[in-house]
């Protein structure tokens, strides 16, 4: 039954145009709360600052960020790491989360994010697809830490990386997936992301050009 559920949720991430209705709806069987992929609902129960997250709850941003990713999994190297991925990329907010100096903080959820999506997934796929998600995933808040130039980034480990391309679509899908954006906020937010890739090639010396042409024709999809 637990193979099912990861089949299932597989099915849904690659064959959905809109993933987080299904994924909603298969939630609510005794099949899938009875799997190890029931972790997955406790996103619903993890709040966030409505300053950053208008929409509320880790799992409405979730599911924001599964459907952007949806939009654009074309562009991706592989399309069901980067949607796996994408699903978990905050799971790591689930033991994480705390009420501090008066606001909800996630201190390292990608780097702890990046440890149980591994453990969540290593008996269900070949070891190399999972430590690529769990790359993926813990790099995922780099957008912010390269943007405001702070001390947790690791830019050298993040170039050499064989999943660049998807981790920079991932850092699109996470600034999209915020309730009550309009569309000068969403060219903003890609604006910003390709500022990220300025500076990343300044760092590594090389072109993008291949990337900066997708994130042109994301923006139309996105923006259309």
């Amino acid at each position: 039954m637990q193979v099912e559920i990861f089949d299932e949720i597989n099915k849904i991430l690659i064959e959905s145009d809109k993933p987080s209705i299904e994924i909603d709806k298969l939630m609510k069987s005794e099949e899938f709360k009875n799997s190890d992929f029931s972790i997955i609902s406790k996103l619903k129960d993890i709040p966030q600052e409505k300053k950053f997250h208008p929409e509320g709850n880790v799992w409405n941003h979730t599911k924001m960020v599964i459907d952007v990713a949806a939009k654009i999994k074309g562009f991706s190297s592989d399309s069901r790491k980067f949607m796996w991925a994408a699903l978990l990329h905050d799971i790591g907010k689930i033991p994480t989360t705390k009420f501090i100096k008066g606001r909800y903080r996630s201190y390292e959820h990608d780097i702890e994010g990046a440890k149980m999506a591994y453990e969540l997934l290593e008996m269900y796929e070949e070891i190399r697809f999972v430590e690529d998600i769990r790359e993926i995933v813990r790099f995922h808040m780099h957008h912010i830490y390269i943007l405001k130039n702070l001390p947790f980034s690791n830019i050298t480990k993040l170039l050499d990386s064989k999943n660049f391309n998807d981790i920079i679509l991932l850092f699109i899908c996470d600034k999209l997936g915020r309730g009550n954006q309009e569309i000068h906020e969403n060219r903003k937010s890609i604006k910003e992301v390709i500022t990220i890739l300025d500076i990343l090639e300044k760092e590594s010396n090389k072109k993008y050009q291949d990337l900066r042409k997708n994130i042109s024709e994301i923006e139309k999809i996105i923006l259309s």
